[in-house]
């Protein structure tokens, strides 16, 4: 019997402004993409129907020409005060290991949508919505990468920064410090 293994596809990303010194590569940019909301309106035999423009979702890829609905794709650094969920880009060293990250992500949490898997220049990133913690100023976009040396306990070290509703990038230890 052969097993059935689910794969997220791979789409190339545009270069993103956040550097990863360790690694010496670029995070792709995140898009905030904006879709509309179709609704069939009960009053109109023609089938017209009303469109209500909502941001509802975000990508590492700017899919405003490949898939219906979406209206514009716009480039963030921040999200805004009003988003309900934090994102996380993470660095994979493959897209086996990209893939089984966001298995893992949808198995700890099924009511998220399913992120993606992005290549830019060589390099393997995924995106995942997390919850906002209270703790937090407020939404934020997270970047980590596994970086392996040997002078570490476990010969992995994260880095792991962050970029919060003022729009400013900081080194943080949320995911993996010492709680």
């Amino acid at each position: 019997m052969e097993d059935q293994i689910l794969k997220f596809p791979t789409r190339v990303a545009r270069r993103g402004d956040v550097w990863c010194e360790p690694l010496k590569i670029y995070f792709p940019q995140v898009y905030r993409l904006v879709r509309k909301r179709v609704s069939l309106s009960s009053a109109a035999p023609s089938f017209k129907h009303n469109e209500t423009v909502v941001a509802c979702d975000f990508s590492l890829f700017n899919l405003k020409d490949d898939v219906a609905g979406i209206a514009k794709a716009i480039p963030l650094r921040r999200l805004s005060p009003s988003d309900d969920r934090s994102l996380v880009i993470r660095h994979h060293w493959s897209e086996s290991l990209a893939n089984a990250y966001l298995l893992g992500v949808e198995d700890t949490d099924p009511n998220q949508p399913r992120g993606g898997i992005y290549e830019t220049e060589g390099e393997i990133f995924t995106i995942a919505k997390c919850r906002t913690r209270k703790c937090w100023s407020g939404p934020m976009i997270f970047y980590l990468a596994d970086l392996f040396e040997d002078d570490s306990d476990i010969g992995v070290q994260i880095w792991e920064k962050s970029v919060g509703i003022d729009g400013e990038l900081r080194e943080t230890d949320i995911f993996y410090g010492d709680d």
